[in-house]
């Protein structure tokens, strides 16, 4: 995923404020495509301490889906569904948002 955002001259998506990750969860919804899609967002290192896969800043401001993040069996990564985020498996394929600087 990751790799491909590199391609592209970017990164996988980092929600930097609440305004931002609102702003693209709303476009996630209005895609009306089911499943989730994946973010920069990690906590692979630390369990519980997520922080930005691409800038390793920790990340402090993110909306979570009810009851998450859990960590069922070891979920490691962070996708945005229309409700909010969740952590998932990073191994599991699926969709994601990649983010260019201008």
């Amino acid at each position: 995923m990751n790799d491909r955002c590199k391609e592209l001259g970017g990164y996988l998506f980092e929600p930097t404020d609440r305004p931002e990750a609102t702003h693209v969860a709303a476009g996630v919804r209005r895609l009306r495509r089911r499943g989730p899609y994946y973010t920069g967002v990690t906590d692979e290192e630390s369990e519980g301490r997520f922080y930005f896969y691409n800038s390793k800043r920790p990340v402090s401001n993110i909306r979570w889906r009810w009851f998450q993040p859990d960590n069922w069996w070891n979920e490691d990564c962070v996708e945005i569904w229309r409700t909010g985020f969740n952590d998932r498996h990073c191994g599991k394929s699926g969709k994601y948002i990649c983010e260019v600087p201008a």
